[in-house]
């Protein structure tokens, strides 16, 4: 397997990655090697804590944050099905005074804000604790996507909505000259380019990519809203991207499945490597 992307001598950008599967997780012994947790990726910048998605590796990483001290986060949703939020109820911030989460998602879900969605996770029905009880702050942020913004001082966010059953936002992080592209849960049309999602993809020195399919299932998944690692090389390719990691791996793809697609992904292209949990890259 070829490494990921080395270090550089200054580092604008560490990412680490604590979920790296899609639909359910998966704590079985042949999924060790890649993960068995779902989507959630910390990105460390300028100081400040960015965390993507909210899958069952963000307990983890919240252990880990306190660990460190980190008391301030900013949570970026790509959208709320349960493979990217069922790791928030048990995310420790949540319960801790003084502790500030900062939760933004595109307003994707007709009437209802943000904070609805993150109410709804906290629900009676759902969870013992409600949104009113917990003792931090929480802010929910709502954007429309295709808007960009500034999160803080020093990194720029563009988004753009992806086609997945009632959308996914994929993110594009600049700061201090570097890009991570964030876009997983899309699906791709055979024979067609999503020109909007290329240009966000745009000389990207990392992009990460939904690869849950492979391409002899995708016919079979029509409208399930994900792609392939061959539809992720390709646009990257077109956009002049640097690198791609693999993310989003179905539960039918074991370690075995995962390293196989690995090298049949690099066989075609040497600047795609398949994410694992734990693996930290530093732009």
């Amino acid at each position: 397997m070829r490494a990921p992307p080395l270090a550089t001598m200054e580092t604008a950008l560490r990412i680490q990655f604590w979920g790296v599967r899609g639909s359910i997780s998966c704590a079985y012994p042949d999924f060790l090697e890649y993960g068995g947790n779902t989507s959630c990726i910390e990105l460390e910048i300028l100081g400040q804590t960015i965390i993507l998605d909210a899958g069952t590796g963000l307990p983890w990483l919240g252990n880990d944050l306190l660990k460190r001290g980190v008391t301030d986060v900013h949570l970026l949703m790509s959208h709320f099905h349960n493979d990217h939020t069922n790791g928030f109820n048990y995310f420790k911030h949540i319960y801790i005074p003084e502790h500030t989460v900062r939760i933004r998602a595109a307003l994707n879900y007709g009437d209802l804000t943000v904070e609805d969605l993150i109410r709804q996770q906290l629900s009676e029905n759902l969870h013992p604790v409600q949104y009113e009880h917990l003792p931090s702050t929480l802010e929910s942020i709502g954007f429309h996507a295709g808007d960009t913004f500034d999160l803080f001082e020093g990194v720029h966010i563009k988004t753009y909505m992806l086609t997945h059953p009632a959308g996914s936002t994929c993110y594009r992080i600049e700061s201090e000259g570097k890009v991570l592209v964030y876009a997983t849960d899309t699906e791709h049309t055979p024979g067609q380019t999503d020109e909007g999602l290329v240009e966000m993809m745009r000389g990207a020195d990392l992009v990460i990519y939904d690869c849950t399919y492979t391409e002899e299932e995708l016919p079979s998944k029509l409208g399930w809203g994900h792609s392939t690692w061959n539809e992720g090389v390709r646009l990257c390719k077109l956009a002049g991207a640097k690198r791609m990691a693999m993310f989003h791996y179905s539960p039918d793809h074991n370690d075995d499945a995962v390293r196989a697609l690995e090298l049949e992904a690099q066989a075609e292209w040497d600047g795609v490597f398949a994410a694992k949990e734990g693996m930290v890259i530093k732009l």
